[in-house]
């Protein structure tokens, strides 16, 4: 997932809205994921292929290029509450990232396992390099703090929500006018770019089996600061078949270990 659709997603499961709860189908479904131990899912991503707009400003007519860099993806999240995280790119890069129950993480990259703050260190050491981007510093990028959020944690703040739900036999969507870090200024002068997002949850046998998520907004681009309209769009697939242990090669399970020790840990988290 991108920094655009990540950010306007976080924005979007704590945004204040006033109207009518779930109904009463949508939060069944929405408790019965809420409840679940162990389950999987795909993020089924937009078109990654380029798009060009084309914009007049008072400086002449500028070309931009919107492009889907976000990673296909698939997760699950076994009986002992450890998650594993596969995404894969359209270059062919594929990064696997584990999350254990009590909150450690590590990434296969291609120099093996890596802690985040390992990554961050690696990082750091392409920056002082000062030869320009790398393919090492490129995924290193990717590789660094990723998104690991659940379904369940994305969609399950909707059973507090007191939004509007607009029902289309099985779907339900729900749309909300959000504005980048949560602002709620209003003063056309003051306010930010406001964002259009709409997610829509699909129900079959009373299950959430899948959603859609779109978002519609503008970035700024150039000096001029010209506004360009941009999209993102996916679809997340569920599955309910428990998963009773992630495999996990023995060169993972010694990093997790190292990981456990409470200095490293402190290290690792910052804390």
């Amino acid at each position: 997932m991108g920094t655009f659709t990540r950010l306007l997603c976080l924005a979007l499961a704590s945004a204040p809205v006033a109207a009518a709860a779930p109904p009463p189908a949508l939060a069944k479904a929405l408790e019965f994921l809420r409840d679940q131990k162990s389950y999987s899912w795909e993020v089924i991503n937009a078109d990654p292929g380029p798009v060009a707009q084309q914009l007049e400003t008072r400086r002449g007519t500028i070309t931009t290029v919107q492009q889907n860099l976000s990673p296909h993806l698939k997760g699950s999240i076994d009986l002992n509450g450890d998650t594993l995280i596969q995404r894969e790119w359209s270059d062919g890069l594929r990064l696997d990232t584990v999350i254990t129950a009590d909150g450690g993480m590590i990434t296969k990259t291609p120099e093996g396992w890596m802690t985040n703050q390992e990554i961050l260190t690696a990082q750091a050491e392409e920056r002082m390099g000062g030869g320009g981007p790398t393919p090492r510093f490129l995924w290193l990028r990717r590789a660094d703090r990723p998104d690991v959020r659940r379904p369940d944690q994305e969609l399950v703040p909707f059973l507090k929500s007191t939004g509007d739900f607009f029902v289309s036999g099985d779907s339900y969507v729900v749309q909300r006018r959000i504005r980048p870090e949560g602002s709620s200024k209003s003063a056309a002068e003051d306010a930010a770019p406001a964002s259009e997002v709409a997610v829509t949850m699909n129900l079959r046998s009373g299950l959430i089996r899948d959603y859609e998520v779109k978002i519609e907004g503008t970035r700024a681009v150039t000096r001029a600061r010209v506004q360009v309209p941009v999209s993102d769009q996916r679809i997340v697939i569920l599955t309910y078949l428990p998963v009773s242990k992630i495999p996990l090669p023995d060169e993972a399970r010694e990093k997790l270990r190292a990981l456990a020790s409470p200095g490293l840990r402190r290290k690792s988290t910052g804390r």
